[in-house]
């Protein structure tokens, strides 16, 4: 894989990098900063997210953020995703100036040293950007090389329109050269010889932990980026009750063995537990068992690749 494919994020984080320099220039004409992670991913990619602004002291050409909540920013995700390859993106905005590293900047990006490599995100108002990977250290060999390199912003797929005149002119004109086999079925690239190595239909047993599977993953990714959210302050806590009572009717609906645990009380007792638990803390489950199960697969789909069923 080269360099230029190595890291990306995801657009709704690409436009809170942008929000925090909109607001930062509009109200006080200065820069910004902040940290994000940069998480590795079953596919060898880093996808960076956990976009936060920290305690600082910014002014129109430098910004400065405060030590102890640098600390309780790192000791947290670190704590979150537990991998010892993720790192931490140290980003800051340049408003209407172009996006280059200033001798200050690289001053900072130097007090990122440590023992692999360290990354760094400058960016302006026209979403212009510089992202650079300093390696400190080479296979053991104390060589430092500084590389901007390119950051992929993830974007919705274009919505694909399918009208009833299309599906009746298909009907009408293709037929299957082969009929299809079942067996082999693949979600995210998962292959599931396991579940089904004969060619049939699957049992409505297996059918059923397909669809647990799937709907488990989409719903962790969703409550994490409603946690993310509510914690980062983009939505209010009247929005997040909102969500999370439209959720728990669609896993009812669903017939689905979790749905997401009610915190009551006010905004603040629910940002202080919100940012104490981890993405499968925010589940309730009716199996035991399968909880384990899940939170497994899960764990692998996203850090380990996928071994086998239990």
């Amino acid at each position: 894989m080269k360099l230029e494919e190595v890291f990306y994020i995801k657009e709704k984080d690409w436009y809170k990098l942008q929000g925090w320099a909109t607001i930062a220039y509009e109200e006080d004409k200065n820069e910004i900063s902040g940290l994000m992670t940069a998480v590795p991913q079953e596919d060898g990619r880093f996808k960076l997210g956990d976009v936060r602004i920290l305690k600082q002291k910014n002014s129109s050409t430098n910004t400065e953020l405060d030590g102890d909540a640098v600390a309780e920013y790192t000791m947290k995700f670190g704590m979150k995703y537990n991998n010892p390859n993720m790192k931490f993106v140290w980003w800051h905005s340049h408003h209407t100036m172009g996006a280059f590293w200033s001798g200050t900047d690289e001053n900072e990006i130097d007090e990122w040293k440590n023992n692999s490599f360290s990354l760094a995100l400058v960016i302006n108002l026209k979403e212009e950007y510089k992202f650079r990977v300093s390696v400190w250290n080479n296979n053991g060999l104390p060589i430092e090389e500084h590389i901007d390199t390119t950051l992929t912003i993830e974007r919705p797929k274009p919505k694909v329109k399918v009208t009833d005149a299309m599906k009746v002119e298909y009907q009408n004109l293709c037929s299957n050269l082969h009929q299809p086999v079942v067996g082999n079925t693949n979600i995210w690239g998962w292959g599931y010889n396991r579940i089904n190595t004969n060619p049939r239909q699957l049992t409505l047993g297996q059918e059923k932990e397909l669809t647990y599977e799937k709907e488990y993953a989409a719903a962790y990714e969703l409550l994490e980026s409603l946690q993310d959210d509510f914690v980062s302050g983009t939505i209010k806590v009247k929005d997040y009750k909102k969500e999370i009572k439209s959720f728990n009717k669609q896993c009812l609906d669903k017939k689905l063995p979790f749905k997401a645990k009610v915190i009551k009380g006010n905004g603040i007792t629910i940002m202080n537990k919100l940012m104490t638990l981890m993405p499968n803390e925010l589940f309730e489950w009716d199996d035991n068992r399968l909880k384990d199960t899940y939170e497994e697969r899960e764990f692998q789909r996203n850090y380990g690749g996928y071994t086998e069923w239990l």
